[in-house]
């Protein structure tokens, strides 16, 4: 379990709840896969977040930083599609979706109105997290 500081747990504290994912099925060309999100105990809201981090934090992390990070994300995003081969396809999929967009374009404003620096503290706290 991953120890965060009070910004952290209230920034991604949806992130750490186990959930189960259901009714999947692959896109024909296997650049995606489609998620039918009505059958998931995640949100879209969960997975934006998410997304939106692995957007900010490696430009604001050095090399042995990323590195943790994107371990850390693997493992949230593996938490939030347990049963989906490779969840980096289901969330390329949802960024295809209008719906999730909008979704998407909120959480990028929430998560950029909090200062730099408390952003980059959840960032290293992501990054130097033991699994």
């Amino acid at each position: 379990m991953i120890k965060l500081g009070k910004i952290s747990q209230a920034m991604i504290g949806m992130l750490l709840m186990g959930v189960t994912v259901s009714g999947i099925a692959e896109d024909k060309n296997n650049d995606t896969i489609a998620i039918d999100m009505s059958e998931l105990s995640t949100t879209k809201e969960e997975v934006a977040v998410l997304q939106v981090l692995s957007e900010i934090c490696p430009p604001m992390l050095n090399k042995s930083q990323q590195t943790g990070f994107n371990t850390a994300y693997n493992v949230e995003l593996k938490k939030l599609m347990p049963t989906i081969s490779d969840p980096r396809l289901a969330v390329q999929y949802l960024s295809s979706q209008q719906d999730y967009k909008q979704i998407l374009n909120e959480t990028r404003q929430w998560t950029l109105s909090y200062p730099k620096a408390d952003n980059l503290q959840l960032c290293k706290e992501l990054a130097s997290s033991k699994y």
